[in-house]
């Protein structure tokens, strides 16, 4: 009985695959030199790239349409498009999409107009610029009613022009620690009598970013792209994610857990799904990064392990410039997670074997046993 169980226990852990539909996103950009400036050259590699992120399984493009610096990959009365093109990069990628079978979440930056150092629009409009403690001042202050105005009306004019499956917030925070913001401090001391050094904690909170944006109102799915941690997010970035959630003014957060370390990797996932609905959570994974069994690794971590709908894998760029990943996202979705991906297959495979051995060795022994015995009884009869 212990041999046929061993036997059937080792059968049954090599044959499983441990295959599970689940969501593949991916972010796209075209700010890099991968992707030409001349149309036809840019439309050949765009259906080429498309048709190779469908073969590996992939589900979505999520598409850049505002970047860090301010620019836009469309046409928009309120931001200029990139000075790398001249045509509507957007509806060419909703095209081409459709085409593959992908649906397209455009993603906006939202307050970095500039990032590191204010661009353009912030040199217009300084008062709505915040000044962070780590020296990155290209980011606005949201509670500034004229560019909240001027976001909403960004994120309207992409959901109204164009046949999108919905949206995503990036950078929908602030750099770090907020050393002065002028509007925000203005609209404090209106509602609340006091001021920031009045009250620090309550500062902090007044402050948080999304709650600027609540009012908008569509039936797209609508999420942000937020930091790993929820408790240090709320903390470090202003940007209190788990609230978004569970006010259900985001469908869902795509979380930006990139890790090389496979344990850090695994903190965070476990953090966040203590702080939000595992049907509203989307790990992010830093693909550039990782080796193909690495990348394996953590999407199994996500999806079977831990019972997450999905993964967003960043960025498009990586998985096109190197086939391994991609093969790697293709072998997941078929289930192929190989031993490398988890050592309990490993172990449990290894267990099994040992107790195999274990036991045929002990039949033997008893075995031999009881013919020294039967010898020696010959010999004393």
């Amino acid at each position: 009985m212990l041999l046929t169980s061993a036997i059937r226990t080792t059968l049954s852990a090599s044959g499983s695959s441990g295959k599970k539909s689940f969501y593949v996103g991916v972010w796209l950009g075209m700010y890099s030199d991968y992707w030409p400036s001349e149309k036809t050259e840019w439309l050949r590699k765009v259906d080429e790239a498309f048709k190779s992120f469908r073969e590996a399984g992939i589900d979505a493009i999520y598409f850049l349409v505002k970047d860090p610096w301010g620019y836009v990959y469309y046409e928009s009365k309120y931001a200029p498009l990139s000075e790398k093109y001249s045509w509507d990069l957007l509806r060419e990628v909703v095209a081409k999409a459709r085409e593959h079978g992908l649906q397209v979440y455009p993603y906006v930056n939202a307050l970095a107009e500039g990032e590191t150092q204010p661009n353009f629009y912030l040199k217009e409009h300084p008062d709505l610029a915040v000044s962070s403690a780590n020296g990155e001042n290209g980011w606005v202050d949201p509670s500034s009613g004229e560019y909240v105005n001027r976001l909403i009306s960004i994120v309207e004019e992409i959901v109204s022009n164009y046949d999108v499956d919905g949206l995503q917030l990036d950078r929908i925070r602030m750099p770090g620690p907020v050393i002065r913001a002028k509007a925000s401090e203005k609209l404090y001391t209106e509602t609340t009598g006091l001021t920031p050094a009045n009250d620090e904690k309550k500062w902090q909170e007044f402050v948080r970013v999304f709650e600027k944006v609540k009012s908008i109102d569509m039936s797209l799915r609508l999420s942000a792209a937020v930091f790993p941690s929820p408790s240090n997010a709320a903390l470090n970035q202003l940007q209190d994610w788990k609230k978004w959630v569970e006010e259900g003014w985001v469908d869902y957060v795509c979380t930006m857990a990139y890790a090389q370390g496979f344990y850090t990797f695994k903190a965070y996932v476990d953090e966040e799904k203590e702080a939000c609905e595992p049907g509203k959570l989307y790990v992010g994974i830093g693909a550039w990064q990782l080796s193909a069994s690495e990348l394996k690794k953590q999407i199994k971590y996500v999806v079977v392990d831990s019972g997450l709908p999905g993964v967003l894998l960043f960025n498009g760029d990586s998985l096109l410039s190197n086939t391994e990943l991609l093969n790697a996202v293709k072998e997941a979705k078929e289930g192929k997670f190989g031993e490398d991906s988890s050592s309990f297959p490993f172990m449990l495979s290894a267990s099994s074997a040992t107790i195999l051995l274990c036991t045929t060795l002990f039949l033997l022994h008893l075995h031999g046993k009881k013919r020294r015995k039967n010898v020696s009884l010959k010999k004393a009869y």
